[in-house]
């Protein structure tokens, strides 16, 4: 067998228990061999729910997005509105409802961008992304109690640019505008 063949191969895992058990984290700890025999006795995967989001394009040509501060990097974040997926909910169902929850518009003629995911070494969960040309503005935001947003409308120009100014910073949101435009969903010029 080759190196690269043995890398292919996925890890056996010896045992598994969880650190940290909550409704929307896992902590599990797993002692794996990788292929090449080496032993790995902690490795941490995250369990997340799945989650999804939505790049919606008003009348006027501007993405509806919007802005929160984030503990983890301790500053605003510039995103796409996004939510974990509930129970059994299918995700382009769930799209358009944290779409309507956290910026008052209704999405339709809603369209599959792809998947993503965080990070595919220690995180098992997968955004699904969308993308709706027609988003109108005619409901009332209707946040959670944790969430505390600003509603933002640019033009994919504008985004653009809040990506290279790094007024943007989560990788996932980036990715999913950049798949739009290779999609000709949306272009910058």
């Amino acid at each position: 067998m080759t190196f690269l063949e043995a890398m292919l191969q996925s890890w056996k895992v010896l045992s598994s228990r969880y650190i940290l058990d909550r409704w929307w984290l896992k902590v599990r700890e797993d002692r794996v061999i990788l292929p090449s025999g080496h032993e790995i006795p902690e490795f941490h995967v995250l369990e997340y729910p799945d989650w999804t989001m939505l790049l919606g394009l008003d009348g006027e040509g501007h993405l509806v997005l919007v802005e929160q501060y984030r503990h983890g990097i301790g500053r605003l974040s510039l995103e796409f509105p996004s939510g974990m997926l509930e129970q059994g909910e299918k995700p382009v169902v769930g799209a358009v409802r944290e779409f309507e929850e956290e910026t008052g518009h209704i999405a339709s003629n809603v369209q599959p961008i792809g998947t993503l995911v965080e990070d595919p070494s220690r995180h098992n969960n997968t955004a699904y992304a969308f993308f709706s040309r027609d988003v109108k503005n005619t409901s009332r935001i209707n946040l959670d109690e944790t969430e505390d947003l600003i509603l933002v409308c640019l033009t994919p120009k504008e985004v653009h640019q809040a990506i290279l100014s790094g007024r943007m910073v989560h990788g996932l949101h980036i990715g999913t505008f950049y798949r739009a435009i290779a999609q000709g969903l949306i272009t910058i010029e």
